[in-house]
Protein backbone atom coordinates (compact mmCIF):
# COMPACT_ATOMS: atom_id res chain seq x y z
CA UNK A 1 0.00 0.00 0.00
CA UNK A 2 2.80 2.42 0.89
CA UNK A 3 4.78 1.61 -2.25
CA UNK A 4 1.77 2.05 -4.53
CA UNK A 5 0.90 5.35 -2.84
CA UNK A 6 4.41 6.67 -3.50
CA UNK A 7 3.54 6.69 -7.21
CA UNK A 8 0.29 8.60 -6.69
CA UNK A 9 -0.37 12.18 -7.90
CA UNK A 10 -0.91 15.34 -5.91
CA UNK A 11 -4.38 15.81 -4.49
CA UNK A 12 -6.53 18.96 -4.84
CA UNK A 13 -5.35 20.02 -1.36
CA UNK A 14 -2.40 22.42 -1.70
CA UNK A 15 0.92 20.59 -1.45
CA UNK A 16 -0.59 17.23 -0.46
CA UNK A 17 0.38 14.01 -2.25
CA UNK A 18 -1.44 10.68 -2.24
CA UNK A 19 1.67 9.24 -0.62
CA UNK A 20 1.39 11.50 2.43
CA UNK A 21 -2.27 10.70 3.08
CA UNK A 22 -1.70 6.93 2.96
CA UNK A 23 1.50 7.00 5.01
CA UNK A 24 0.04 9.09 7.82
CA UNK A 25 -3.25 7.17 7.92
CA UNK A 26 -1.30 3.92 8.24
CA UNK A 27 0.88 5.56 10.90
CA UNK A 28 -2.20 6.67 12.84
CA UNK A 29 -3.65 3.14 12.74
CA UNK A 30 -0.33 1.78 14.00
CA UNK A 31 -0.29 4.24 16.91
CA UNK A 32 -3.93 3.70 17.90
CA UNK A 33 -3.69 -0.08 17.69
CA UNK A 34 -0.67 -0.15 19.98
CA UNK A 35 1.22 -2.47 17.63
CA UNK A 36 4.18 -0.09 17.64
CA UNK A 37 5.02 -1.38 21.12
CA UNK A 38 5.99 -4.71 19.54
CA UNK A 39 9.03 -3.16 17.85
CA UNK A 40 11.98 -4.61 19.79
CA UNK A 41 15.06 -2.77 20.97
CA UNK A 42 17.59 -3.03 18.17
CA UNK A 43 18.32 -1.43 14.83
CA UNK A 44 14.77 -0.20 14.39
CA UNK A 45 14.68 1.45 17.80
CA UNK A 46 18.07 3.10 17.32
CA UNK A 47 17.16 4.58 13.94
CA UNK A 48 13.74 5.69 15.21
CA UNK A 49 15.43 7.34 18.19
CA UNK A 50 17.82 9.27 15.97
CA UNK A 51 15.09 10.36 13.56
CA UNK A 52 12.86 11.43 16.45
CA UNK A 53 15.69 13.43 18.02
CA UNK A 54 16.29 15.51 14.90
CA UNK A 55 12.51 16.03 14.61
CA UNK A 56 12.30 17.30 18.21
CA UNK A 57 15.22 19.68 17.68
CA UNK A 58 13.54 21.07 14.56
CA UNK A 59 10.20 21.45 16.38
CA UNK A 60 11.81 23.31 19.27
CA UNK A 61 13.57 25.56 16.77
CA UNK A 62 10.20 26.29 15.18
CA UNK A 63 8.61 27.42 18.44
CA UNK A 64 11.68 29.43 19.42
CA UNK A 65 12.85 30.74 16.04
CA UNK A 66 16.15 32.48 15.52
CA UNK A 67 15.87 35.96 13.94
CA UNK A 68 16.61 35.61 10.24
CA UNK A 69 19.52 37.78 9.21
CA UNK A 70 20.24 35.93 5.97
CA UNK A 71 19.35 36.68 2.36
CA UNK A 72 17.01 33.65 2.35
CA UNK A 73 13.53 33.82 3.86
CA UNK A 74 12.14 31.15 6.17
CA UNK A 75 10.96 27.96 4.51
CA UNK A 76 7.70 26.08 4.87
CA UNK A 77 7.27 24.62 8.36
CA UNK A 78 4.65 22.13 7.12
CA UNK A 79 6.92 20.80 4.38
CA UNK A 80 9.84 20.61 6.79
CA UNK A 81 7.86 18.67 9.38
CA UNK A 82 6.65 16.30 6.67
CA UNK A 83 10.22 15.61 5.57
CA UNK A 84 11.24 14.72 9.13
CA UNK A 85 8.11 12.85 10.23
CA UNK A 86 7.46 10.70 7.15
CA UNK A 87 10.53 8.43 7.60
CA UNK A 88 9.52 7.83 11.24
CA UNK A 89 5.97 6.97 10.16
CA UNK A 90 7.16 4.51 7.49
CA UNK A 91 9.72 2.74 9.70
CA UNK A 92 7.34 2.38 12.65
CA UNK A 93 4.43 1.22 10.47
CA UNK A 94 6.41 -1.35 8.50
CA UNK A 95 8.42 -2.46 11.53
CA UNK A 96 5.29 -2.98 13.65
CA UNK A 97 3.60 -4.89 10.82
CA UNK A 98 6.54 -7.24 10.38
CA UNK A 99 6.81 -7.89 14.11
CA UNK A 100 3.16 -8.90 14.21
CA UNK A 101 4.25 -12.04 12.41
CA UNK A 102 3.97 -11.06 8.75
CA UNK A 103 6.25 -13.05 6.46
CA UNK A 104 9.07 -10.58 5.91
CA UNK A 105 10.57 -12.31 2.88
CA UNK A 106 7.25 -12.59 1.10
CA UNK A 107 6.49 -8.94 1.86
CA UNK A 108 9.89 -7.93 0.50
CA UNK A 109 9.20 -9.84 -2.70
CA UNK A 110 5.82 -8.16 -3.17
CA UNK A 111 7.35 -4.73 -2.49
CA UNK A 112 10.09 -5.39 -5.04
CA UNK A 113 7.59 -6.48 -7.69
CA UNK A 114 5.52 -3.32 -7.17
CA UNK A 115 8.62 -1.12 -7.22
CA UNK A 116 9.94 -2.70 -10.42
CA UNK A 117 6.55 -2.43 -12.13
CA UNK A 118 6.13 1.20 -11.07
CA UNK A 119 9.57 2.28 -12.24
CA UNK A 120 9.19 0.39 -15.53
CA UNK A 121 5.97 2.33 -16.12
CA UNK A 122 7.78 5.55 -15.21
CA UNK A 123 10.57 4.73 -17.66
CA UNK A 124 7.99 4.19 -20.42
CA UNK A 125 6.45 7.57 -19.58
CA UNK A 126 9.89 9.17 -19.70
CA UNK A 127 10.60 7.62 -23.09
CA UNK A 128 7.20 8.74 -24.38
CA UNK A 129 8.11 12.26 -23.20
CA UNK A 130 10.98 12.27 -25.70
CA UNK A 131 8.45 11.74 -28.51
CA UNK A 132 5.59 13.96 -27.35
CA UNK A 133 4.99 16.58 -24.68
CA UNK A 134 3.41 14.88 -21.66
CA UNK A 135 3.95 17.83 -19.32
CA UNK A 136 0.21 18.67 -19.03
CA UNK A 137 -0.38 15.15 -17.69
CA UNK A 138 2.76 14.66 -15.62
CA UNK A 139 2.44 18.11 -14.05
CA UNK A 140 -0.16 16.68 -11.64
CA UNK A 141 2.58 14.49 -10.21
CA UNK A 142 5.06 17.39 -9.90
CA UNK A 143 2.84 19.74 -7.90
CA UNK A 144 -0.78 20.83 -7.71
CA UNK A 145 -0.65 24.42 -8.88
CA UNK A 146 -1.80 25.76 -12.26
CA UNK A 147 -0.72 23.42 -15.05
CA UNK A 148 0.80 26.19 -17.15
CA UNK A 149 3.04 27.23 -14.26
CA UNK A 150 4.02 23.65 -13.42
CA UNK A 151 5.33 23.10 -16.94
CA UNK A 152 7.85 25.92 -16.55
CA UNK A 153 8.25 26.67 -12.82
CA UNK A 154 9.04 23.17 -11.57
CA UNK A 155 12.38 21.40 -11.60
CA UNK A 156 10.98 18.65 -13.82
CA UNK A 157 9.52 21.18 -16.24
CA UNK A 158 12.82 23.01 -16.61
CA UNK A 159 14.81 19.77 -16.77
CA UNK A 160 12.66 18.46 -19.63
CA UNK A 161 13.75 21.49 -21.64
CA UNK A 162 17.30 20.14 -21.32
CA UNK A 163 16.28 16.68 -22.41
CA UNK A 164 16.21 15.22 -18.87
CA UNK A 165 12.97 13.28 -18.46
CA UNK A 166 12.15 12.02 -14.98
CA UNK A 167 8.54 10.91 -15.46
CA UNK A 168 6.39 11.49 -12.38
CA UNK A 169 9.35 12.66 -10.26
CA UNK A 170 9.82 16.39 -9.88
CA UNK A 171 13.61 16.18 -9.70
CA UNK A 172 15.93 14.05 -11.85
CA UNK A 173 18.00 13.26 -8.75
CA UNK A 174 14.94 11.80 -7.02
CA UNK A 175 14.15 9.76 -10.13
CA UNK A 176 17.76 8.56 -10.22
CA UNK A 177 17.58 7.16 -6.70
CA UNK A 178 14.22 5.50 -7.38
CA UNK A 179 15.58 3.91 -10.58
CA UNK A 180 18.61 2.63 -8.66
CA UNK A 181 16.42 1.08 -5.95
CA UNK A 182 14.22 -0.53 -8.61
CA UNK A 183 17.26 -1.86 -10.47
CA UNK A 184 18.54 -3.54 -7.31
CA UNK A 185 15.05 -4.96 -6.75
CA UNK A 186 14.98 -6.36 -10.31
CA UNK A 187 18.33 -8.11 -9.78
CA UNK A 188 17.03 -9.51 -6.51
CA UNK A 189 13.92 -10.89 -8.23
CA UNK A 190 15.91 -12.23 -11.21
CA UNK A 191 16.62 -15.34 -9.14
CA UNK A 192 13.06 -16.55 -9.74
CA UNK A 193 12.52 -15.29 -13.31
CA UNK A 194 15.76 -14.23 -14.96
CA UNK A 195 14.36 -13.38 -18.40
CA UNK A 196 11.40 -11.34 -17.13
CA UNK A 197 13.32 -9.26 -14.62
CA UNK A 198 16.31 -9.02 -16.91
CA UNK A 199 14.12 -7.18 -19.42
CA UNK A 200 12.68 -5.10 -16.57
CA UNK A 201 16.21 -4.17 -15.50
CA UNK A 202 16.98 -2.93 -19.02
CA UNK A 203 13.79 -0.83 -19.12
CA UNK A 204 14.67 0.65 -15.72
CA UNK A 205 18.22 1.38 -16.88
CA UNK A 206 16.89 3.20 -19.95
CA UNK A 207 14.68 5.31 -17.69
CA UNK A 208 17.64 6.14 -15.49
CA UNK A 209 19.68 7.22 -18.51
CA UNK A 210 16.83 9.42 -19.77
CA UNK A 211 16.78 11.22 -16.41
CA UNK A 212 20.54 11.91 -16.77
CA UNK A 213 20.77 11.57 -13.01
CA UNK A 214 24.33 11.45 -11.73
CA UNK A 215 23.16 9.48 -8.70
CA UNK A 216 21.97 6.75 -11.06
CA UNK A 217 24.70 6.91 -13.69
CA UNK A 218 27.69 7.25 -11.36
CA UNK A 219 26.49 5.30 -8.31
CA UNK A 220 23.41 3.14 -8.84
CA UNK A 221 24.17 1.75 -12.30
CA UNK A 222 27.83 0.80 -11.59
CA UNK A 223 26.80 -0.98 -8.36
CA UNK A 224 24.03 -2.87 -10.18
CA UNK A 225 26.35 -3.86 -13.05
CA UNK A 226 28.97 -5.08 -10.60
CA UNK A 227 26.38 -7.18 -8.78
CA UNK A 228 25.03 -8.58 -12.06
CA UNK A 229 28.48 -9.54 -13.37
CA UNK A 230 29.92 -10.71 -10.07
CA UNK A 231 26.99 -12.72 -8.76
CA UNK A 232 24.92 -13.69 -11.83
CA UNK A 233 25.64 -16.72 -13.98
CA UNK A 234 26.11 -16.35 -17.72
CA UNK A 235 22.81 -18.13 -18.34
CA UNK A 236 20.94 -15.50 -16.35
CA UNK A 237 22.98 -12.58 -17.67
CA UNK A 238 22.40 -13.47 -21.34
CA UNK A 239 18.74 -12.30 -21.43
CA UNK A 240 19.77 -8.97 -19.89
CA UNK A 241 22.47 -8.37 -22.50
CA UNK A 242 20.17 -9.49 -25.33
CA UNK A 243 17.36 -7.20 -24.16
CA UNK A 244 19.76 -4.28 -23.90
CA UNK A 245 20.95 -4.88 -27.46
CA UNK A 246 17.36 -4.96 -28.71
CA UNK A 247 16.56 -1.66 -26.99
CA UNK A 248 19.66 0.03 -28.43
CA UNK A 249 18.94 -1.22 -31.97
CA UNK A 250 15.30 -0.17 -31.76
CA UNK A 251 16.34 3.29 -30.67
CA UNK A 252 18.84 3.57 -33.52
CA UNK A 253 16.30 2.39 -36.11
CA UNK A 254 13.67 4.84 -34.88
CA UNK A 255 16.01 7.75 -35.57
CA UNK A 256 14.82 9.53 -32.43
CA UNK A 257 16.65 12.73 -31.58
CA UNK A 258 17.10 12.91 -27.82
CA UNK A 259 17.96 16.39 -26.61
CA UNK A 260 19.54 14.99 -23.46
CA UNK A 261 22.26 13.14 -25.38
CA UNK A 262 24.48 16.22 -25.39
CA UNK A 263 23.91 16.76 -21.67
CA UNK A 264 24.79 13.12 -21.05
CA UNK A 265 27.97 13.41 -23.13
CA UNK A 266 29.10 16.49 -21.22
CA UNK A 267 28.66 14.55 -18.00
CA UNK A 268 31.86 12.66 -18.78
CA UNK A 269 33.91 15.70 -19.77
CA UNK A 270 35.05 16.95 -16.36
CA UNK A 271 37.65 19.70 -16.29
CA UNK A 272 40.05 20.64 -13.50
CA UNK A 273 37.32 20.90 -10.84
CA UNK A 274 36.25 17.25 -10.95
CA UNK A 275 34.38 17.39 -7.66
CA UNK A 276 32.44 20.48 -8.69
CA UNK A 277 31.66 19.00 -12.10
CA UNK A 278 30.21 15.72 -10.87
CA UNK A 279 28.25 17.34 -8.03
CA UNK A 280 26.81 20.03 -10.35
CA UNK A 281 28.60 22.75 -8.39
CA UNK A 282 27.28 21.64 -5.01
CA UNK A 283 30.81 20.90 -3.81
CA UNK A 284 34.03 22.23 -5.28
CA UNK A 285 35.88 25.44 -6.04
CA UNK A 286 32.70 27.47 -6.52
CA UNK A 287 30.23 25.59 -4.35
CA UNK A 288 26.62 26.75 -4.66
CA UNK A 289 25.94 25.41 -1.16
CA UNK A 290 28.82 27.23 0.53
CA UNK A 291 26.96 30.56 1.04
CA UNK A 292 23.99 28.70 2.54
CA UNK A 293 26.17 26.69 4.90
CA UNK A 294 28.12 29.79 5.89
CA UNK A 295 24.89 31.67 6.68
CA UNK A 296 23.64 28.92 8.99
CA UNK A 297 26.99 28.59 10.75
CA UNK A 298 27.07 32.34 11.28
CA UNK A 299 23.49 32.84 12.49
CA UNK A 300 22.45 29.60 14.24
CA UNK A 301 25.18 26.96 14.08
CA UNK A 302 24.13 24.50 16.79
CA UNK A 303 20.39 23.96 16.21
CA UNK A 304 19.59 25.64 12.88
CA UNK A 305 16.38 27.49 12.03
CA UNK A 306 13.72 24.93 12.91
CA UNK A 307 11.57 22.67 10.75
CA UNK A 308 11.02 25.34 8.09
CA UNK A 309 14.72 25.90 7.58
CA UNK A 310 15.48 28.34 4.80
CA UNK A 311 13.65 28.76 1.49
CA UNK A 312 16.62 27.55 -0.53
CA UNK A 313 17.39 24.38 -2.51
CA UNK A 314 19.37 22.19 -0.14
CA UNK A 315 20.61 19.68 -2.76
CA UNK A 316 22.42 17.79 -0.01
CA UNK A 317 21.26 15.67 2.92
CA UNK A 318 23.69 17.21 5.40
CA UNK A 319 22.87 20.76 4.33
CA UNK A 320 19.17 20.10 4.92
CA UNK A 321 19.97 18.71 8.37
CA UNK A 322 22.16 21.74 9.08
CA UNK A 323 19.43 24.20 8.14
CA UNK A 324 16.67 22.60 10.21
CA UNK A 325 18.69 21.31 13.19
CA UNK A 326 22.17 22.84 12.97
CA UNK A 327 25.36 20.91 13.64
CA UNK A 328 23.37 18.61 15.91
CA UNK A 329 21.30 17.64 12.90
CA UNK A 330 24.43 16.99 10.82
CA UNK A 331 25.75 14.64 13.50
CA UNK A 332 22.41 12.81 13.73
CA UNK A 333 22.05 12.49 9.93
CA UNK A 334 25.55 11.01 9.80
CA UNK A 335 24.71 8.69 12.70
CA UNK A 336 21.61 7.38 10.89
CA UNK A 337 23.66 6.53 7.82
CA UNK A 338 26.37 5.08 10.05
CA UNK A 339 23.89 2.75 11.76
CA UNK A 340 22.56 1.58 8.38
CA UNK A 341 26.08 0.92 7.12
CA UNK A 342 26.96 -0.91 10.35
CA UNK A 343 23.88 -3.12 10.11
CA UNK A 344 24.84 -4.03 6.55
CA UNK A 345 28.55 -4.61 7.26
CA UNK A 346 27.73 -6.83 10.20
CA UNK A 347 27.06 -9.52 7.60
CA UNK A 348 24.28 -11.22 9.53
CA UNK A 349 23.97 -14.96 9.19
CA UNK A 350 20.19 -14.67 8.93
CA UNK A 351 20.33 -12.82 5.60
CA UNK A 352 20.90 -14.82 2.46
CA UNK A 353 23.60 -13.48 0.10
CA UNK A 354 21.14 -12.02 -2.45
CA UNK A 355 19.32 -10.09 0.30
CA UNK A 356 22.60 -8.84 1.76
CA UNK A 357 23.70 -7.57 -1.67
CA UNK A 358 20.33 -5.90 -2.14
CA UNK A 359 20.67 -4.18 1.24
CA UNK A 360 24.22 -3.08 0.44
CA UNK A 361 23.17 -1.47 -2.82
CA UNK A 362 20.33 0.43 -1.14
CA UNK A 363 22.56 1.69 1.70
CA UNK A 364 25.36 2.76 -0.65
CA UNK A 365 23.05 4.65 -3.01
CA UNK A 366 21.35 6.50 -0.15
CA UNK A 367 24.64 7.32 1.56
CA UNK A 368 26.56 8.49 -1.52
CA UNK A 369 23.44 9.99 -3.09
CA UNK A 370 22.97 12.23 -0.05
CA UNK A 371 25.79 14.38 -1.45
CA UNK A 372 23.49 15.53 -4.26
CA UNK A 373 19.99 15.24 -2.75
CA UNK A 374 18.47 14.74 0.73
CA UNK A 375 18.05 11.04 -0.05
CA UNK A 376 16.47 10.07 3.29
CA UNK A 377 13.70 12.69 3.09
CA UNK A 378 13.14 13.28 -0.64
CA UNK A 379 9.57 13.20 -1.97
CA UNK A 380 8.41 9.71 -2.98
CA UNK A 381 11.95 8.37 -2.61
CA UNK A 382 11.81 8.51 1.19
CA UNK A 383 8.81 6.19 1.36
CA UNK A 384 10.32 3.69 -1.08
CA UNK A 385 13.73 3.78 0.59
CA UNK A 386 12.52 3.40 4.17
CA UNK A 387 10.14 0.56 3.29
CA UNK A 388 13.09 -1.32 1.78
CA UNK A 389 15.48 -0.45 4.61
CA UNK A 390 13.01 -1.63 7.23
CA UNK A 391 12.39 -4.93 5.47
CA UNK A 392 16.06 -5.52 4.63
CA UNK A 393 17.91 -4.35 7.74
CA UNK A 394 15.79 -2.92 10.54
CA UNK A 395 13.05 -5.52 10.99
CA UNK A 396 15.53 -8.34 11.31
CA UNK A 397 14.37 -11.97 11.17
CA UNK A 398 16.09 -12.85 14.47
CA UNK A 399 13.94 -10.22 16.20
CA UNK A 400 10.71 -11.21 14.47
CA UNK A 401 8.23 -13.61 16.00
CA UNK A 402 7.80 -15.95 13.05
CA UNK A 403 4.22 -17.24 12.53
CA UNK A 404 3.66 -20.86 13.56
CA UNK A 405 7.28 -21.65 14.50
CA UNK A 406 8.25 -25.29 14.02
CA UNK A 407 8.28 -27.45 17.15
CA UNK A 408 11.74 -28.81 17.86
CA UNK A 409 11.91 -32.11 19.75
CA UNK A 410 15.01 -32.58 21.92
CA UNK A 411 17.26 -35.40 20.81
CA UNK A 412 16.81 -37.27 24.12
CA UNK A 413 13.03 -37.37 23.75
CA UNK A 414 13.21 -38.26 20.06
CA UNK A 415 15.52 -41.18 20.91
CA UNK A 416 13.14 -42.53 23.54
CA UNK A 417 10.22 -42.36 21.11
CA UNK A 418 12.29 -44.18 18.51
CA UNK A 419 12.95 -46.94 21.06
CA UNK A 420 9.28 -47.22 21.94
CA UNK A 421 9.64 -45.71 25.41
CA UNK A 422 7.59 -42.78 26.64
CA UNK A 423 9.34 -39.70 28.02
CA UNK A 424 9.53 -39.32 31.76
CA UNK A 425 6.38 -37.79 33.24
CA UNK A 426 4.05 -39.11 30.53
CA UNK A 427 1.85 -42.21 30.63
CA UNK A 428 2.60 -45.27 28.61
Amino acid sequence: MLVVAAFGPYLPLPGVRTEQVVVYLAFLVTLLSGHWTRVPVGGTAVVLGLLTTILLIAVMGTFGPVPLMTSWPAGSVTAGLDNLLLPIAVVLTVGATVHLGVDRRRTLTVVCRLLVAGMCANAILAYASTLTDLSPVLARWWNNGPVDDLMTDTVAGRASGLGRFSGIFNQPAEAGIAYALALFAALYLAREAAALYGVAAVVIAVGGVLSVSKVFLLIGLPIALWQAIRHTSGRRLAPIVAAMAVVVMAYQVSGADWAGAGYLTRLFGAGDDVLGWYTAGRIGDESTLYPLVLAVLRESPWFGFGAGGLAAPYDNGWVEALCVAGLAGVVIYTAVLGVLVALWLRKPTDLEPATARFAGGVVLVLTLGSVGVPALTANRVATLAWVLLTLLLLARPDAVREPNPPVRIPARIATRHACGRAPVGQGG
